[in-house]
């Protein structure tokens, strides 16, 4: 199963009497409960899902007593976190106070194995069609609807074309 996308049709602000092109929007859904990630993470290993449970508790309570005092910090296999900010400028230093601080962020950054292999194993999977806020189930039911075929000039294009499951390696 790959990331499912939708493909829904955007209209150029700027060109608003044009009638727009297709782009991939991806479809997500809800994130996982903990304890089903826990279980599916602890599985074919000696840890208990409480465990792991416990371990991500104090690995985030460690994220936060760190980056609080300014520290960036690097969870091995997974990424850094750290601190940003911007500031209004002052002409002069000694007006300079914290309430000039704006636009607080904890930015994380992955780690570059993780994000390879990531990307390296993606794949993608079409999740229907959004048009003029009518949602399609495939890209399929859509044509139908439309009375396009598969060789029409108005279809959205897709790589494979067909528009149903997609595969791509973007590191290719």
């Amino acid at each position: 199963m790959g990331v499912p996308y939708k493909l829904q049709r955007k209209k150029n602000p700027q060109k608003p009497t044009e009638p727009g092109k297709w782009y991939a929007v991806p479809k997500t859904g809800k994130a996982v409960d903990e304890k089903i990630m826990t279980r599916l993470a602890t599985e074919d290993t000696t840890m208990a899902d409480f465990e792991l449970s416990s371990a991500a508790k104090l690995i985030g309570k460690f994220i936060h007593n760190q980056t609080v005092q300014g520290k960036r910090v690097r969870i091995p296999g997974l990424g850094t976190f750290r601190v940003s900010f911007g500031s209004e400028g002052v002409n002069d230093i000694t007006q300079f106070n914290t309430n000039l601080i704006r636009n607080v962020k904890i930015v994380f950054t992955i780690d570059s194995d993780l994000r390879a292999s990531i990307l390296n194993d993606l794949s993608f999977e079409n999740a229907g069609v959004d048009d003029e806020g009518v949602q399609y189930a495939s890209l399929e039911n859509y044509k139908e609807v439309k009375g396009l075929t598969s060789g029409g000039g108005s279809t959205p294009s897709e790589p494979d074309g067909d528009g149903e499951d997609v595969t791509e390696n973007p590191l290719e």
